[in-house]
């Protein structure tokens, strides 16, 4: 409120600490000419005395304020998070929502407040929150990184790759953004740029077994077929059970013609899961190449029991089956 000109100046500075102290010190500064009430007692030693405590008591709530107004939005932004965990992202979202209300410039919430839009689906409201959290801290990389995942989500894979590499930039040991950026790079096609960040994730972590993985299908799209070989002999390496790692190897096998070889990758692959019935078709063609067209059509039988089409064209084509 306004305060009336007739009224003394050492009143005008009391009533002014009283609207400070009620949150208004903004308005007070604004409203009552504080800064005319200071030129006006500057002359006299009882004004200067008045007008150091006046200053320091401003000060004093302006930084109550500041620390008020910091615990309670963190309380909210922490009470979030530990919703988010249980996986109520909802009443996370509405507790971001309160902190972002008493602190607006608090990237945490920002980012928190993103996060958990990506969890219900609403990549867009994520984007502008990562958006808001980079304004305000910029070099944070954490959420360059998760902006970027969200792009990917949405297929911006060209823009995805910026902010990877942006976060990269800002932590040059970040292992995930190397890995995910080369994935974006492979959906673009991008083969080689992609071998280049899936090695680099390796560097960083020598049995980062999806980097493996992935590095052996670029490998095998710019026609490197042993160097995708020995990618996914790695992989066996550290995992071996996984039976994809082993039909996969098998289909470079073939590809290299090595048959014999791609016969034993896709037995394997069939052994550790028996429902893989483009193993069993995919070893019944290699059977074929060797000339073992009886093991060929159990193959293929094997592979129409269990859904193959193409199968079912083999066993009638080749095992005059109908």
């Amino acid at each position: 409120m306004l305060i009336p000109e007739d009224v003394p100046e050492t009143d005008r500075f009391s009533e002014i600490i009283n609207q400070a102290a009620s949150c208004n010190l903004n308005i007070a500064a604004r409203e009552n000419g504080l800064q005319k009430g200071i030129y006006q007692m500057i002359n006299s030693k009882r004004g200067v005395k008045f007008i150091l405590s006046a200053a320091i008591t401003l000060f004093s709530i302006e930084i109550f304020q500041n620390q008020a107004f910091g615990q309670s939005a963190n309380f909210y932004i922490q009470r979030g998070i530990k919703k988010a965990k249980k996986g109520d992202f909802k009443n996370a979202i509405d507790d971001y929502n309160k902190a972002i209300k008493l602190n607006p410039n608090s990237s945490d919430a920002y980012y928190n407040r993103a996060y958990d839009k990506v969890s219900i689906g609403d990549l867009d409201g994520a984007l502008k929150d990562y958006d808001l959290a980079i304004k305000i801290t910029p070099n944070d990389a954490d959420a360059y990184y998760h902006r970027a995942n969200t792009k990917v989500k949405l297929k911006y894979y060209k823009e995805s790759i910026s902010d990877y590499s942006k976060a990269i930039l800002l932590n040059p040991n970040y292992i995930d953004a190397y890995y995910n950026r080369a994935n974006a790079k492979s959906s673009l096609k991008d083969y080689t740029a992609s071998i280049k960040d899936y090695t680099e994730a390796i560097k960083l972590n020598p049995i980062h077994i999806d980097a493996y993985y992935n590095r052996a299908y670029s490998k095998d799209e710019i026609e490197d077929h042993q160097g995708a070989i020995k990618d996914y002999t790695k992989v066996i390496e550290i995992r071996p059970r996984f039976a994809d790692a082993y039909y996969n190897r098998g289909n470079v096998n073939y590809t290299s013609r090595n048959y014999t070889n791609a016969i034993s990758d896709y037995s394997k692959s069939i052994e550790l899961d028996s429902n893989n019935q483009d193993a069993y078709l995919n070893r019944g063609i290699s059977k074929e190449k060797i000339l073992d067209l009886k093991g060929a059509c159990l193959d293929w039988n094997m592979a129409s029991t269990l859904g193959s089409k193409i199968a079912n064209k083999w066993l009638v084509q080749e095992c005059n089956e109908s």
